[in-house]
C-alpha cells in the first residue's frame, strides 16, 4: 500500500481459463475498464478464472494475523444461485464435466469448492457478488436460488453477504468500486449474528460490516 492508505476492497472478475485464451466478452471487459478506473491503494482489482484462483491470490492480500478485514467482491456472468467465472467460456457440453470440478469455474454451493475459501472465516467484512440475479429468489431452474447462496457464504464467511437482485451494468460501481446500483433494484442477502442464525438484511446503508449479537437483533429471518 502507498501512503497511510490501507487496503479496504478485493475484487475479482471473471477470468477464461489459460487454454481459452483471450476471449472477448462485452459485459466483462467493460466492467472490468470500470473497476480498473478505480483501483487504487485501497482497492485492489484482479481477474481469476476458478475458485481456486481466488483462493491463490486473496491469501496475502486478506492474511490470518491481520487485525483489519477487507470487503470482497467477485463480478461475472451468472443465474440466481451461481456466478459464473470461467466457465462462461467453456462450451455447452464441457459445462457438466468442467464446470463445477476442480479448480471449479463457477462458484456456487458445492461443498468442495467453498472448502477452498473456508478459511478466510473472520478475515472478510463483506461479500458482495455482482451478475445477474445472482442473489435472487428466482431459481430459473437450477437447483438453487440466489437467497440460498449468500445464505450459505454468510455462514461460512460470518459476514454480511448479498448479491445483485436484478440485471447488471458494467458501470454501476460507486467511485471507489463497490457495486451501487443505479436505477436497478439494490442487491439484496443476510447479515451474520453471532450464536444466531443469519437475518435477511434489509438496510440500505453501505457501512463496513461488523458482527451483529444477538442481543442487539430481535427481528427473525425471513425464511427461504
Amino acid at each position: 500500500m502507498t501512503g497511510n492508505q490501507q487496503l479496504e476492497i478485493v475484487t475479482f472478475v471473471a477470468a477464461p481459463p489459460p487454454e481459452v485464451g483471450a476471449t472477448n466478452n462485452a459485459f466483462i471487459d467493460a466492467a472490468y475498464r470500470t473497476l480498473a478506473a478505480r483501483q487504487d491503494a485501497g482497492h485492489r482489482v484482479l481477474r481469476a478464472c476458478s475458485v481456486r484462483d481466488i483462493d491463490v491470490q486473496l491469501g496475502p492480500l486478506a492474511p490470518k494475523a491481520s487485525p483489519r478485514r477487507v470487503r470482497l467482491q467477485i463480478v461475472g456472468h451468472s443465474i440466481s444461485g451461481v456466478l459464473s467465472l470461467g466457465a462462461s467460456w467453456l462450451a455447452d457440453d464441457e459445462l457438466a464435466t468442467r464446470g463445477f470440478a476442480f479448480p471449479y469455474y463457477a462458484l456456487d454451493t458445492n461443498p468442495a469448492a467453498l472448502a477452498l475459501l473456508a478459511k478466510y472465516v473472520g478475515r472478510l467484512a463483506e461479500v458482495m457478488l455482482v451478475g445477474c440475479n445472482v442473489g435472487g429468489a428466482s431459481s430459473f431452474g437450477y437447483a438453487i436460488n440466489g437467497r440460498t447462496l449468500t445464505y450459505t457464504l454468510t455462514e461460512l464467511f460470518r459476514c454480511r453477504v448479498r448479491g445483485a437482485d436484478d440485471v447488471v451494468s458494467p458501470d454501476e460501481f460507486d467511485d471507489r468500486g463497490w457495486y451501487a446500483p443505479r436505477g436497478h433494484r439494490r442487491p439484496q442477502g443476510w447479515r451474520w449474528i453471532e450464536g444466531q442464525p443469519p437475518v435477511w438484511d434489509t438496510s440500505q446503508g453501505d457501512a463496513w460490516d461488523a458482527p451483529v449479537s444477538a442481543k442487539s437483533t430481535s427481528r427473525g429471518c425471513e425464511a427461504v
